[in-house]
C-alpha cells in the first residue's frame, strides 16, 4: 500500500497513527507476525526464539531499536512491551537503563489518556527485572515512590501497587522510608488509596503488627466493588 494513500484524508480512514508508526517501522516489519502469535504458540522454544531474537535485534541495532519502539511501544492492536521487556530482562547490564526511561513514558501517557489502567498495566512486566541486583533498580524504586504524591488517582494507585514487589531486593537502599510512607497511606483520605495500600502491603508481609482493614473500608469495598490497581 503506498504511504501516499495512507495518510491522505487526515486520518479520515480506517488506517490509525498507530498503523502508519507499524508500517514505517523497522522493528515492527521484522517482528510484527511473530509477536501477534506469541500467547497463541503452545511451542516453548519458537517463544524463546523470539525473546532471543529480540534481544539480539535490540543490541546490534540500539538506537533504532529504542526509537522504533517508542513509536509503537502502547500500540494497543500490537501490545508489543510485555514481549520486549521479557526480551530485554535477559540483559538488564544493557537495557536496564531502558525500564527506568520507560517509567516516565508509562506514568505520563497514562495521565493523558481516557483509559490510564491500559497504559499502566504494562507496569505488571516490571515482574521480570524485580529481583535484579544492578543499581537500576534503586532509580525504578524511587521514580514509583515519586508517584505516591501524585495527584493522578490511577497513577498512585498502580505505584501502590507495584512498589512492594521490589522492597525485598537489597539494592533498594531506601526500604525502610517507602514502607513507612505505603504504611501511612492505610490512613488515606481517599479509601481506594487505602485499600489498594492495604493489599499491596499484605502480600509482601509488610503491614503494621496486628494491622486490619477497618470495618468501614471493608464495606465500601463491598458496596463498590474492589478498587483497580493496574
Amino acid at each position: 500500500m503506498p504511504i501516499t494513500s495512507v495518510v491522505k484524508g487526515n486520518f479520515r480512514n480506517t488506517t490509525t497513527r498507530q498503523q502508519i508508526n507499524r508500517i514505517m517501522n523497522h522493528f515492527s516489519e521484522k517482528f510484527d507476525n511473530r509477536i501477534r502469535t506469541f500467547w497463541n504458540d503452545n511451542i516453548e522454544t519458537e517463544k524463546q526464539r523470539l525473546l532471543d531474537d529480540i534481544l539480539q535485534y535490540a543490541n546490534a541495532n540500539s538506537q533504532t531499536f529504542k526509537r522504533d519502539v517508542a513509536e509503537i511501544q502502547f500500540d494497543k492492536d500490537l501490545e508489543p512491551l510485555p514481549i520486549i521487556l521479557e526480551a530485554l530482562s535477559k540483559d538488564t547490564t544493557n537495557w536496564g537503563q531502558f525500564y527506568v526511561d520507560l517509567l516516565d513514558d508509562i506514568f505520563d501517557t497514562a495521565k493523558q489518556t481516557e483509559k490510564p489502567n491500559k497504559i499502566l498495566r504494562n507496569l505488571i512486566d516490571y515482574a521480570y527485572i524485580e529481583k535484579d541486583d544492578k543499581p537500576f533498580i534503586q532509580k525504578i524504586v524511587d521514580r514509583l515512590y515519586k508517584e505516591l504524591d501524585n495527584d493522578n488517582l490511577d497513577a498512585k494507585l498502580a505505584a501502590i501497587w507495584t512498589l512492594p514487589n521490589f522492597l525485598d531486593n537489597k539494592i533498594v537502599k531506601n526500604r525502610n522510608k517507602i514502607i513507612d510512607t505505603l504504611q501511612r497511606l492505610l490512613n488515606d483520605n481517599n479509601w481506594k488509596v487505602r485499600i489498594v495500600a492495604f493489599k499491596s502491603l499484605e502480600y509482601e508481609n509488610l503491614l503494621p503488627e496486628r494491622y486490619s482493614l477497618s470495618f468501614k473500608d471493608k464495606l465500601l469495598k463491598f458496596i463498590f466493588g474492589e478498587p483497580e490497581q493496574i
